[in-house]
């Protein structure tokens, strides 16, 4: 289903009307046709229609755990998750929108895309990191 399709009315910006085009009179201003553009980037930076964001990586003990999900916007995610994100930065690459989930669960478990690299980079310095404190340990 395209993206287009999901998208509530609240979130789409009316067209712009056009005047007068077929009588060679001038249509509406570019300031105007630019609004609804304006509109709909402002909708894109506020989140996602669905309203919220997920960790779609590996749980690591003590500081993030598989599939949470964060309410809000982006920055909202990436500030409830930043203690984790300080010790392993690629957690900020395995938080997506709610909308992008069933694409990225997908791609995370399908080599050759970033998400699945990103995943699998991960699991192994959370296994180095435990090897680390093993080894200080005892």
């Amino acid at each position: 289903m395209a993206k287009k399709d999901t998208a509530t009315l609240e979130n789409q910006a009316p067209a712009p009307a056009v005047t007068g085009s077929a009588q060679g009179q001038p249509t509406a201003s570019t300031a105007s046709a630019s609004e609804p553009a304006a509109q709909k980037n402002d909708v894109k930076a506020g989140g996602p229609p669905s309203g919220f964001y997920i960790y779609l990586g590996p749980t690591i003990r003590g500081l993030i755990q598989a599939n949470t999900i964060y309410r809000g916007d982006r920055a909202h995610a990436l500030a409830e998750a930043k203690e984790a994100i300080e010790k392993y930065p690629l957690i900020k690459t395995l938080i997506v929108p709610g909308d992008y989930l069933p694409v990225a669960r997908l791609r995370i478990k399908t080599p050759g895309n970033a998400l699945h690299a990103n995943y699998t980079r991960l699991v192994e310095q959370v296994k180095d990191g435990r090897r680390k404190e093993a080894a200080a340990n005892g």
